[in-house]
């Protein structure tokens, strides 16, 4: 079954609104930035006063939030940076992911790949063959492959300001390995601003005659992608309706994996 025709876990189940209030104000909070007067708060969050005052005193019980004696402004403590230090720090980046290329191969029958970037190169840190056949590919653990000709490589790519992109340049170059590898800077920009708009990467048989790729990204709560999961096969499996499924697949996969690391939606 397809990722997007799960329900979430938690669909049916009764949620205890009060908590879920708790939970928006904190939030909130993180975004004002600065201290802020209870009005000010209560047309940031669009709440009543009362009830947000409420939750305020019981922050400030548990120490998440002072109040300046002087200005009678909120602000939060360090409290919620300690909690998510001692998160990070237990926190197994691979083994969380990695279950959603082991979900990809086996919705499509087709290989998947968990990468992350390693001085401007991709390193793959997991992959998963489909259930079904083998792909002779060079998508292997430990494998380090370009950036300017993978799908996954093009997706960090956005993580890139312009100086960043000639550094790489001077460094690496951009080689080709296909008549279809991208080889200019100027190209590669044109390409970074299409997968940008289109949310997912492609490899058009830039890295590997005959192979193909489509990748999405991981990103991290500083909205940055901190990772790209990636289903490869021939070129005569990927037809246009089957490409079409995997990238809203594939879709669906990057934003569940996203929300995972904290990323939230810019709006």
């Amino acid at each position: 079954m397809q990722a997007r025709d799960k329900k979430p876990p938690s669909e049916g189940v009764k949620k205890n609104q009060s908590l879920g209030k708790a939970l928006q104000i904190l939030e909130g909070m993180t975004k004002i930035k600065t201290p802020a007067r209870l009005q000010d708060i209560a047309k940031s969050l669009k709440m009543p006063q009362s009830t947000i005052l409420r939750f305020l005193n019981t922050f400030i019980d548990f120490g998440y939030i002072i109040q300046d004696p002087g200005s009678s402004c909120y602000y939060l403590t360090l409290k919620l940076a300690d909690m998510g230090n001692r998160v990070g720090s237990g926190f197994s980046f691979q083994d969380s992911l990695v279950k959603y290329i082991k979900e990809a191969a086996a919705a499509f029958d087709e290989s998947a790949s968990l990468c992350i970037e390693q001085n401007m190169q991709m390193l793959y840190i997991a992959t998963e063959e489909g259930p079904g056949r083998t792909l002779q590919t060079l998508h292997r653990i430990g494998h380090i492959a370009p950036m300017h000709a993978t799908g996954v490589g093009k997706l960090h790519l956005l993580n890139y300001s312009e100086e960043r992109l000639k550094e790489l340049e001077r460094k690496f170059g951009f080689p080709r390995y296909t008549k279809h590898t991208i080889t200019d800077l100027d190209s590669l920009k044109k390409e970074i601003a299409w997968v940008k708009k289109s949310g997912y990467a492609l490899d058009r048989e830039e890295c590997e005659e005959g192979v193909c790729c489509i990748a999405v990204p991981v990103k991290n709560f500083q909205n940055h992608v901190a990772a790209g999961i990636s289903i490869s096969a021939p070129v005569s499996r990927l037809d246009k309706q089957k490409t079409g499924k995997i990238i809203s697949f594939l879709k669906e996969i990057s934003l569940r994996a996203s929300r995972e690391l904290g990323w939230e939606s810019q709006g």
